[in-house]
């Protein structure tokens, strides 16, 4: 239709006609470029908020496993103490005989936090990092997964700690009391005598006695570490959940 007007305006040299047809098409022109940056706009502000979201659960879900992590390891750091202290003064062994031989076979456990990585990576894949407009929230997401792989270089050494100890504890106790440890837990299962003896058979092992000081050591580094890491990730969540309520 535009063209058989603009095709008559000719032939009449109606160069009024022509002028205004011709705006008439750039201008729609124009007018659905616009559209069309308007809606690419809006569709990624609305993947910014759902990135923000993913991030918020993700990182919230993070900070519970590193308060774990952060418990098991002051927990497992007090059991290499208690072990220590036992062999200066039998009597820190303590009434609880249960506890004390768990303590043997579980000081230098070491749990890995799973962390959820899976909106962070799918944003960086996808080059959509620069979604986040907010630059300080963007600066604060990558320092956050910039410190987990800092963080993840010494797993192998939380990894060594746990297998040599293991090694060197290794009958200590009995298969029987070993298998015991896997059985719902119940109170009275070892005597006095059983970390009486115990106790010996580790007197017997110097090796174990020169590693249970590293072991001690790793935990409360663990300790300390995922303790840095639960508010590191505590703060950012709530960072996030800011961002969110500020753009919707």
């Amino acid at each position: 239709m535009i063209l058989s007007r603009l095709s008559r305006a000719f032939r009449e040299q109606n160069w009024f006609a022509v002028a205004l047809e011709f705006v008439i098409v750039i201008a729609g022109v124009v007018i659905g470029f616009q559209i069309t940056a308007w809606n690419g706009e809006r569709g990624e502000r609305e993947l910014e908020l759902r990135y923000l979201e993913r991030l918020t659960g993700s990182v919230a879900a993070d900070a519970v496993e590193f308060e774990d992590a952060a418990n098991l390891a002051a927990q497992r750091g007090s059991q290499a103490r208690r072990i220590l202290a036992a062999l200066e003064d039998p009597s820190q062994a303590g009434a609880d005989s249960d506890a004390f031989l768990l303590g043997i076979v579980t000081a230098a456990y070491t749990y890995t936090p799973n962390v959820d990585r899976i909106a962070y990576d799918e944003m960086i894949n996808r080059g959509h990092i620069g979604l986040i407009r907010n630059e300080a929230v963007r600066s604060q997401i990558a320092a956050y997964y910039q410190d987990l792989e800092v963080r993840s270089q010494w797993d192998y050494m939380r990894a060594h700690v746990q297998t040599r100890y293991m090694t060197l504890r290794a009958g200590v106790l009995t298969p029987a009391q070993e298998r015991l440890q896997s059985e719902p837990a119940t109170s009275g299962r070892y005597s006095a005598e059983d970390v009486e003896i115990a106790m010996a058979r580790i007197a017997d092992r110097p090796e174990m006695i020169a590693w249970l000081p590293t072991v001690e050591f790793w935990q409360q580094y663990n300790e300390d570490t995922y303790t840095a890491a639960t508010e590191q990730a505590r703060e950012l969540r709530a960072l996030l959940q800011a961002e969110r309520e500020r753009l919707e």
